[in-house]
């Protein structure tokens, strides 16, 4: 049997020859045998092959033939989040599902969704990679995992060789190495029946792992689902506003200690803030006043993508002044003790939610008060019944998402140089050479 090297080793060589690239060696059609009188052989050759298909190997097909059908494949695609995905025997997908709550944030969106079905299996991971990208879940250190069955292991192989080339070229042409690894396996561990069967008897059951298991909560146990669902979910909110009140503080603190630079250079001779003089008339700055200028301008674009919020212009000075004087004053600390009060009030008073005491910590920032009013906007009032709940908990997977492609645009949309496809297969076997066996290899991403 082929070591787990070789295999990925081929599995590389296949990826190479199908992307656009000029590593990629160009392949020569064989040209056929011919006899001594120019006619080729292989018309001889034809000939024998139907009688033997016709006498012997037809009938056989024929007898076989229903056990042979394929009717369609299961796919698991891991990053963290983890999805499956039901494809007919064209290999489009039927159906896909959430395994997992990160998974959920994937696929909380019903258009984004719904868009998966009814395209080649390939071009839906491409979109499920992009959109695990843009949701923050894939990184330098990330890996994608395919576990594919399918009725044949020849269609099962033939599948995840697709679904490895795309999504290898999604990332490549993003500028990621991100190992792509594939395996197939039994039917049987999705569960029982051929791959239509199994895609059939998944119909009707909701998409994600938050409907399903809401929609399966008992009536009396409402409560204290929804109390355990609004812990998770402030505790994804609390998270990211520390994230941003620490990382507003350190940037803003940086604006300020550029701004007292221009402030003081000797070329200032207003010593005026960088708002004030870059808006003087007909004011050219020296060499090297104007690279502390560009320093800022750089800085606050990047401010501006990273929070949404501009302090560019004249008219922004005040906000700097105002927001710069909070943060300088803001005590980290005392806001994670705020936040880890409010995880204690929802964790031992049900139904009780009252978001003002968060707000209040960071009323000196408005713009990042407002986001989190709108966030707890409605979120708080006790269910009554399951539907209730499902719908509930929907909104706030949904919020969650929303939360996650925000706070994760700006890594997103960075330019980065694109990797060759020789680049990658170098990476992947330099990664790959310092593990035994597969499991070991995938393992050491998680």
């Amino acid at each position: 049997m082929r070591s787990w090297k070789k295999k990925l080793d081929n599995e590389l060589d296949k990826i190479v020859r199908a992307m656009p690239s000029e590593f990629a060696p160009a392949e020569q059609e064989a040209a056929p045998l011919k006899s001594k009188n120019g006619r080729p052989f292989r018309i001889a050759a034809a000939a024998t092959a139907c009688a033997l298909f016709l006498g012997i190997l037809l009938p056989v097909i024929i007898l076989l033939g229903p056990f042979l059908q394929n009717t369609g494949g299961i796919i698991l695609m891991e990053i963290n989040p983890a999805v499956r995905l039901y494809t007919d025997e064209n290999g489009a997908v039927t159906a896909v599902y959430s395994e997992n709550t990160e998974g959920d944030i994937l696929l909380s969106d019903k258009t984004f969704a719904a868009s998966l079905r009814g395209i080649p299996a390939a071009d839906a991971a491409e979109k499920l990679a992009g959109r695990a990208f843009a949701a923050g879940f894939v990184r330098e250190d990330s890996a994608v995992r395919f576990t594919v069955a399918a009725d044949k292991n020849a269609s099962a192989e033939e599948l995840q060789s697709a679904l490895e080339e795309s999504v290898t070229a999604y990332f490549c042409e993003t500028g990621l190495f991100v190992p792509v690894l594939g395996r197939t396996a039994e039917l049987s561990a999705f569960g029982e029946g051929n791959a239509r069967e199994q895609a059939e008897n998944a119909q009707g059951t909701p998409v994600t792992v938050t409907e399903r298991t809401a929609a399966a909560t008992e009536p009396d146990d409402v409560e204290e689902s929804y109390r355990d669902s609004l812990l998770r979910y402030t505790r994804e909110v609390t998270d990211c506003v520390y994230r941003t009140a620490s990382g507003k503080k350190a940037a803003l603190e940086e604006i300020n200690a550029l701004n007292e630079d221009i402030v003081a250079h000797e070329d200032n001779a207003y010593s005026l803030p960088y708002w004030l003089l870059a808006e003087v008339p007909n004011f050219r700055p020296t060499e090297n006043l104007a690279a502390l200028m560009a320093q800022m301008e750089q800085k606050l674009s990047e401010y501006e993508a990273r929070y949404g919020q501009s302090l560019s212009g004249s008219d922004k000075y005040l906000l700097f002044l105002t927001l710069n004087s909070f943060y300088r004053a803001f005590d980290l600390a005392a806001l994670q003790k705020g936040m880890e009060d409010l995880l204690s009030l929802i964790e031992y008073f049900t139904g009780i939610f009252d978001a003002s005491a968060f707000i209040g910590i960071i009323a000196g920032d408005d713009a990042l008060a407002q986001a989190v009013t709108a966030l707890f906007d409605g979120i708080g009032t006790l269910p009554e019944t399951v539907e209730g709940y499902v719908q509930s908990a929907l909104e706030m997977l949904r919020r969650e998402t929303a939360l996650a492609l925000y706070e994760n645009r700006t890594e997103a949309e960075k330019q980065r140089p694109a990797l060759s496809c020789e680049e990658y297969r170098q990476k992947m076997q330099e990664l790959s050479d310092g593990f035994e066996n597969f499991e070991d290899f995938w393992n050491s991403f998680q």
